[in-house]
C-alpha cells in the first residue's frame, strides 16, 4: 500500500475570525477605537458618579479652577493610561499618536497659543465694535488676579491637553487608520460638536456649528503639523482668554461667567450677537476668525505632515 502523504486542513473557522479582529496592520481600527473608548468612559463614569454620591461635587457645580483643575487632570490621567495600553497592544509610541513628548511645550504649542489669545480676542472685539461686550475696569486685583490668572490658566491647559488626547490624539489616528484622514477628522469633529450641544444645557445650532467647525480646524492643525500640540495651545488659550480674561459666560456654568474673572464686563444685546449664555464662542463673529483661521493657517503650513512611515492610510 503506498502511503499519502496528508496535511491538516487549514483552520478556515478561525482564519476567518482573526480577520474580523487582525488586519495588515494588526487589530483592526474600529476594536482599537472601542477598547480605547472603554478604557477612558468606564473609569470615568465611575469616578464621577462616585465623587457624585460621596458629595465632593454637587450635580449641578459652579466652575471654579479647583474644580476643573481636578476633573480634567483624573479625565487626562485616564485618557494617557488608554493610550498607553494600546501603544503596548499595537507596538506604537505617544509620538505616533500624535503626543510626542519630546515637543512639550515647544514651539508649536507656544505659537498655538498665541493664535488662540489672538482668536478669542478678535471676536470680543468685534462684539465690542458692534456694542455687545464692554467693560467698566478690573473685576480683581493684585494677588488676587496673579492667583486667579495661575489658577485658570493650569485648569485651561488640562482642558486642552485632555480633549486633544482624546479627539485628535489616538482617537483620530485610529480613525484615520480606517476610514481615512478627513473621513475621521470629519466625524470626530460632529462628535466633539454634538458632545458640548447634547450634554450642555441651553445649547443652540450656534454653538454645535461653531464647536464643531472648531474641531474640524483643529485636524487640520494636526494634518498639517503632524501632531496636536498646536491645537493643544490654541485650545488653552481661546479657553482661557474667553472664562478668565474676558468674563465669558458658558452653560456648562449655568449660562453665568466663571467667579473670580479678571475684567468687570457686561454682555449687551441678542444671543446671536454676545453668544449669550454659551459665551463667545456662540457669538456670529466666530464664523469669520473661524475663516480667517483655515486661511491663514493654510497658507503658513502648507505641507501635509500627519501620519508615519509604515502606517497606510486609505
Amino acid at each position: 500500500m503506498t502511503d499519502i502523504a496528508t496535511s491538516s486542513p487549514p483552520d478556515r473557522p478561525a482564519s476567518s475570525l482573526r480577520r474580523i479582529f487582525f488586519g495588515p496592520q494588526g487589530l483592526r481600527a474600529g476594536w482599537s477605537l472601542l477598547i480605547f473608548l472603554l478604557v477612558v468612559e468606564l473609569p470615568s463614569a465611575l469616578a464621577g458618579l462616585a465623587l457624585q454620591r460621596s458629595g465632593a461635587v454637587p450635580e449641578h457645580p459652579t466652575w471654579t479652577p479647583g474644580l476643573i483643575l481636578t476633573w480634567e487632570v483624573l479625565s487626562l490621567v485616564f485618557v494617557l493610561v488608554a493610550i498607553a495600553l494600546m501603544g503596548w497592544i499595537e507596538g506604537r509610541t505617544f509620538a505616533t499618536y500624535g503626543f510626542p513628548l519630546r515637543e512639550a511645550f515647544g514651539r508649536r504649542f507656544w505659537m498655538g497659543s498665541l493664535w488662540g489669545i489672538l482668536s478669542i480676542s478678535a471676536v470680543v472685539g468685534m462684539m465690542a465694535l458692534a456694542g455687545g461686550y464692554s467693560v467698566s475696569g478690573l473685576a480683581i486685583h493684585g494677588g488676587e488676579a496673579v492667583k486667579g490668572a495661575i489658577l485658570w490658566a493650569l485648569a485651561t491647559l488640562m482642558v486642552g491637553l485632555y480633549e486633544e488626547n482624546y479627539f485628535r490624539g489616538y482617537s483620530l489616528f485610529t480613525l484615520s487608520r480606517g476610514m481615512g484622514f478627513w473621513g475621521g477628522a470629519v466625524l470626530l469633529s460632529v462628535v466633539f460638536g454634538a458632545d458640548h450641544y447634547f450634554f450642555k444645557p441651553r445649547e443652540t445650532w450656534m454653538d454645535l456649528l461653531s464647536v464643531t467647525l472648531i474641531g474640524l480646524f483643529f485636524c487640520f492643525t494636526v494634518r498639517r503639523t503632524g501632531n496636536i500640540w498646536w491645537a493643544i495651545g490654541w485650545h488653552f488659550t481661546y479657553n482661557f482668554g474667553s472664562l478668565f480674561v474676558f468674563g465669558g459666560p458658558n452653560t456648562g456654568n449655568e449660562g453665568k461667567p466663571v467667579p473670580g474673572h479678571l475684567l468687570a464686563s457686561t454682555f449687551h444685546g441678542p444671543d446671536w450677537l454676545t453668544g449669550g449664555p454659551m459665551g463667545p464662542e456662540a457669538s456670529v463673529f466666530i464664523f469669520p476668525v473661524i475663516a480667517i483661521l483655515f486661511w491663514a493657517f493654510n497658507r503658513l503650513y502648507p505641507e501635509a505632515r500627519f501620519g508615519l512611515r509604515g502606517v497606510q492610510y486609505p
